[in-house]
């Protein structure tokens, strides 16, 4: 643990290892469309697929800077 608030419970840390299974590998990196991960949604307190892609980073954005 990196550091740990208790007035506002914000809590960071820091990964030091990550394991996957080759079955959701692709070219030696996690392929989220094998994976399918789910993400909790404290608002509805329940479970979400995260979703296809929707924009690449640090380019589609660049439109709106001009």
């Amino acid at each position: 643990m990196k550091s740990y608030s208790d007035e506002t419970g914000l809590l960071v840390g820091e990964i030091v290892a990550m394991q996957a299974d080759e079955a959701v590998l692709t070219d030696g990196k996690v392929d989220y469309d094998k994976l399918r991960p789910i993400m909790f949604d404290i608002s509805s307190m329940s479970y979400r697929v995260i979703g296809p892609v929707v924009g690449k980073a640090y380019h589609d954005g660049l439109a709106l800077k001009k």
